[in-house]
């Protein structure tokens, strides 16, 4: 279950080259990772998107919402993903904190915040607890980040550089993922728990890329990820998490996040629907 850390990251869009603008994204302090593993099927969900959209507007905290597919019937998901209900699994195998004796910590809605504590997602306070003691952490590693948008604004690539700064995760195997991320998706849902509810999905995960590295204080390792934005989004909804973990703990070393647009006119959210 350790490798599922790494395998549940796959998807994305072949890089493209073309005339492009961009923004950067670096700094020395450490920025937390915020992962609500969701659904749409689940009655108590919507409590707990509520709570991560409270997290928008802080430069050290990026929100992000995985949603499973274990809540399918009746209701399919809009965002669901088998390899995101297979993420939330391998971190209820390698979490050694206390856990539920039955379930784990293999439950909607469940936080992680930095890879190493789990929290209720209907539980500011605890979530809040998390944050705050996460800000304390120094990066494990220096992260420089770089998004540049096609012209036509429809398709972007997000540079990566990845560096070890000292002897404590030298030699580590990471991952180093970028994830497609949207905001306010307003989705009718028509059957299952939350039946005849208008839900808002606060950070949904659109598709995530990945390689998996070797750390090394001797030079940077740097990669390229390439995103088309869905149809019919708004680019100012849109955006790029960018997170280098630990293969083995899933420990989240740094994170960052990059806007599709930095500046766009304010809209209303947008419907979208499912089967």
């Amino acid at each position: 279950m350790r490798q599922v850390l790494a395998a549940v990251l796959l998807a994305g869009f072949a890089a493209a080259s073309s005339q492009t603008f961009g923004q950067e994204a670096s700094g020395s302090k450490r920025v937390v990772l915020v992962e609500l593993f969701t659904s749409q099927g689940c009655d108590m969900c919507p409590t707990a998107e509520k709570n991560l959209g409270t997290l928008d507007g802080s430069a050290r905290v990026v929100p992000v919402a995985f949603h499973v597919d274990y809540f399918n019937e009746p209701w399919h998901d809009t965002f669901s993903d088998k390899l995101y209900s297979q993420r939330q699994a391998a971190y209820n195998s390698v979490y050694t904190k206390p856990k539920n004796a039955e379930y784990g910590i293999y439950y909607t809605p469940m936080i992680m915040v930095d890879g190493v504590q789990s929290e209720n997602g209907r539980d500011p306070a605890g979530i809040q607890r998390a944050i705050q003691a996460a800000l304390k952490n120094e990066p494990q590693v220096q992260l420089t980040t770089k998004f540049e948008l096609k012209s036509d604004k429809q398709a972007g690539t997000v540079s990566i550089s990845v560096k070890s700064p000292s002897r404590r995760a030298d030699g580590h195997d990471v991952i180093v993922c970028a994830v497609l991320r949207d905001d306010q998706v307003i989705t009718k849902v028509q059957s299952g728990e939350n039946a005849n509810k208008t839900l808002n999905g606060r950070f949904p995960a659109r598709s995530s890329q990945f390689e998996i590295t070797k750390l090394t204080t001797e030079k940077p390792i740097s990669y390229q990820f390439s995103f088309k934005a869905p149809a019919g989004r708004p680019a100012n909804r849109l955006g790029i998490v960018v997170f280098v973990q630990d293969q083995k703990s899933g420990e989240i070393y740094q994170s960052a996040y990059l806007p599709w647009q930095a500046k766009e006119t304010e809209t209303k959210p947008t419907a979208e629907t499912s089967r």
